[in-house]
């Protein structure tokens, strides 16, 4: 689970202002549970108050290494608009002005936009600079193979969106499925986002639906990378309930006969299955702690 989650403390549910969100973000980069912190995800709108309410909190740029930045995950607008244009600008002022000496030292290695048809992202590649990860956010209401072909043989990655705060905005674990097995099968990265604050599937009363754990996610993501589950296979996994269902040891974990190595996972997160964004982290970080996968933190100030 190392820098699985990253940090979006912006985003609903929990809308923290900007200021708390850095504040939160930086108490965690320092904190022992740092181990399981990925990414600070930000809006290019925003960065310029990024930019200044960071200073004090990150550390300080000392040219030319770039060792401790932070790594920001910056929300582009969608590819083809004027804002699109925009906000790379803004992106690349960002990361100029931080590698500066005595600045805060932070750097924006990622981009995470829609992607509404292939012409759109190859559009949105042919602009990118080379520096730039970029994740294209893609529907899971409709087949996305097409897309995800898109995608194939370029330094980029999918985005699938897991959930959100209506009934709606879940997709459906088969669709889920579907296009996680799309993106094993032509060899394109993916991250999610939204709706998994909690390790394994569960009904949340607020959201008014069923949402994926994010241990699902990922223990789904490993099997079928490794091709050991079909489309079929892994929707079932998608939604696993209890941990009683999953056989944890230190060298591997299975389910239902199909059995994945420590460095199976490790090979699939590197590869395969990025990360996720959530605006939590004490929920996933507790829920682990509470089925006994990770041990306790003494907050310390840091939970």
């Amino acid at each position: 689970m190392s820098s699985v989650l990253d940090f979006a403390g912006l985003y609903p549910p929990a809308l923290l202002e900007p200021k708390s969100a850095i504040e939160r973000f930086a108490q965690l980069n320092n904190s022992p549970r740092d181990w399981m912190l990925g990414r600070l995800v930000w809006p290019a709108a925003k960065l310029e108050e990024l930019s200044t309410l960071a200073e004090g909190l990150a550390p300080q740029a000392v040219a030319p290494t770039t060792e401790g930045a932070w790594a920001i995950s910056c929300v582009l607008a969608p590819v083809g608009t004027p804002e699109f244009e925009q906000d790379l600008e803004r992106v690349q002022d960002f990361n100029e002005l931080h590698e500066q000496e005595g600045q805060a030292a932070m750097r924006i290695d990622s981009i995470e936009m829609r992607g509404n048809d292939a012409p759109s992202i190859e559009l949105g590649l042919s602009q990118l600079p080379d520096d730039l990860f970029p994740y294209f956010e893609l529907s899971l209401d409709t087949d996305p193979r097409g897309l995800i072909a898109a995608l194939v043989g370029e330094e980029a990655g999918a985005k699938f969106r897991t959930g959100g705060t209506t009934p709606q905005a879940h997709p459906a674990a088969e669709n889920l499925a579907r296009a996680m097995h799309a993106c094993a099968a032509a060899g394109v990265p993916f991250k999610a986002t939204a709706g998994m604050h909690r390790a394994l599937c569960h009904f949340n009363q607020a959201a008014g639906a069923k949402q994926f754990g994010f241990l699902n996610l990922f223990i789904g993501a490993a099997m079928i990378y490794g091709r050991k589950l079909d489309v079929e296979g892994l929707t079932q996994f998608l939604t696993v309930e209890s941990v009683e269902d999953i056989d944890f040891s230190e060298k591997a974990l299975s389910w239902n006969g199909v059995r994945v190595s420590t460095e199976e996972i490790i090979e699939s997160r590197a590869r395969f299955s990025h990360s996720y964004g959530s605006c939590s982290f004490e929920e996933p970080w507790d829920d682990l702690v509470a089925m006994e996968l990770i041990r306790a933190i003494p907050s310390g100030g840091a939970a």
